[in-house]
């Protein structure tokens, strides 16, 4: 029954890693920034300029320049993210592909969050994966002794992991974190 579950879970699982990161926002009409000391700032629109010879930054209003340096997390239209601050370990990133370079984009969102990291490995943009178990909780870079703990209680969520129909290892998380989350729903107190 739990076998069935879980595939049922993962047929349902959204391809597309965007969906995913859009299910995984806040509020998806809310822009917002937290800046270092925990504050926020709303905004009607935040939008993530890049180019050449430029550093990257987030435009708030269409007339607001935000730096990297200034903010530890933000939401704009299309996700949220946090600084690499928060996340304490993993490469160094210089990649502002989807988001500020050295913020994690969050792809899943309840008890345990997914976030993902751009860093270029020399040939190319990848991804790097963390876990958070609880919006207030420690966040881990990905590995497999932390997912086999935080899994032991769940088997629908290893056969996940194992499964060879997911081929990568982000849809693999999303579908493991969409079914702990709908285990363990979140609650406000």
């Amino acid at each position: 029954m739990a076998l069935l579950s879980a595939c049922s879970t993962i047929n349902k699982l959204q391809p597309d890693r965007e969906a995913g990161i859009k299910n995984a926002n806040e509020n998806s009409f809310d822009c917002f920034i937290q800046k270092m000391d925990g504050s926020l700032e709303h905004f009607s629109s935040l939008k993530l300029v890049t180019g050449i010879f430029i550093t990257p930054y987030l435009l708030a209003d269409g007339k607001i320049k935000i730096n990297s340096a200034e903010i530890k997390a933000y939401q704009n239209q299309d996700h949220y993210a946090i600084s690499d601050k928060l996340l304490g370990t993993g490469h160094r990133s210089k990649v502002a592909v989807e988001a500020l370079p050295g913020f994690a984009v969050r792809i899943a969102k309840g008890p345990l969050n997914v976030y993902c990291k751009k860093y270029f490995n020399g040939a190319k943009a990848v991804d790097e994966l963390f876990l958070q178990y609880g919006d207030n909780g420690k966040i881990f870079l990905y590995s497999e002794a932390f997912i086999t703990r935080l899994v032991k209680d769940h088997p629908e969520a290893l056969e996940c992991l194992n499964n060879k129909k997911l081929n990568q290892l982000s849809k693999k998380l999303q579908a493991m974190a969409e079914i702990i989350n709908r285990d363990h729903p979140m609650t406000k107190n």
